[in-house]
């Protein structure tokens, strides 16, 4: 993988390479901007202006329109948030808002412990800002970081969650084939040793097949394709792991069965491994006990023993 490759337009950088592209504020707004360039709200208020622009400011329309803004403060000043500020402060000459000022604060504060490979701090921050501001046009940065903190922190399996949820959420974000990609190195990564359940890699198979479907040009999906020669390996080690252990115990049947599917679906793999000569004799052997049909029971076992 290369060093400081961009991800999408984020400022995020490959995993296991440099925890973040974007140091300082400047360019964490940047790429925060770029990150949620959709913006819903201000088209709202857009739009709310050129209509109230329209308005025959009579005796009556001032009246009702002044009723309105007195009933909005009332029913917002209870609240932490004056949300009539938030939605239509711009069009009084208030562009700021707590929200997104606070929410920033936390989008900095994450992506600086990021840098400094404090997953732990970093994942609090991108939590509570996901929390507590999941309107912020920061949120969608929180929710592709939370998956990132749990990926440096080496909880792949909450990882991947993280990341799958991301691509439910925002499935035409251009960040998406990275993000198909780390849900398959999150599974890849959770391997444990061969003699245990491939689970984990047959469903880093899954999710690398998944992006190379959908992203046939994307960058990723070249890393995908070495990825799964990665996994297939794992798969074949793991299945001549329990062949042989079937052969040794003279169970020749669950032997040639193991052995036969790695020679026929992962010959590559097999050869990459080194496994040929001896996959080769254990399936000679097997394919003719097999021929003799089966063991018939020693003569200790016929007589009671």
């Amino acid at each position: 993988m290369a060093d400081g490759q961009a991800v999408g337009e984020l400022g995020l950088t490959e995993p296991r390479q440099t925890a973040l592209a974007t140091c300082d504020g400047a360019d964490v707004k940047a790429s925060i901007q770029a990150a949620s360039r959709s913006a819903p709200l201000e088209d709202t208020i857009q739009d709310f202006h050129m209509h109230v622009s329209k308005i025959h400011f009579g005796r009556i329309s001032r009246f009702f329109v002044g009723a309105f803004l007195a009933s909005t403060l009332m029913l917002t000043a209870g609240c932490g948030t004056n949300l009539f500020d938030y939605y239509f402060g711009g069009l009084f000459g208030k562009r700021s808002s707590p929200i997104d000022k606070n929410a920033e604060q936390l989008a900095i504060e994450g992506t600086q412990k990021m840098r400094e490979k404090k997953y732990k701090d970093a994942l609090k921050a991108f939590q509570k800002l996901k929390e507590q501001y999941p309107y912020s046009k920061y949120a969608i940065l929180a929710d592709l970081k939370v998956g990132d903190a749990h990926y440096y922190k080496g909880d792949y399996g909450e990882a991947a969650i993280a990341y799958d949820e991301f691509v439910r959420l925002h499935p035409r974000n251009e960040v998406v084939p990275y993000v198909m990609y780390q849900i398959g190195m999150s599974h890849f990564l959770a391997f444990s040793t061969i003699d245990r359940d491939p689970a984990e890699t047959q469903a880093a198979i899954e999710a690398f097949q998944r992006l190379i479907q959908a992203y046939p040009d994307s960058q990723y999906t070249l890393r995908a394709k070495k990825q799964l020669f990665e996994c297939e390996k794992r798969l074949v080690a793991h299945e001549f792991y329990v062949g042989e252990f079937y052969y040794k115990r003279k169970n020749f049947q669950s032997a040639k069965d193991r052995l036969e599917r790695i020679s026929t679906s992962y010959p590559e793999a097999v050869k990459e491994l080194g496994y040929e000569e001896q996959v080769r004799k254990m399936l000679e052997v097997s394919e003719k006990q097999v021929a003799k049909g089966p063991r018939k029971p020693s003569i200790f076992k016929r007589v009671g023993f």
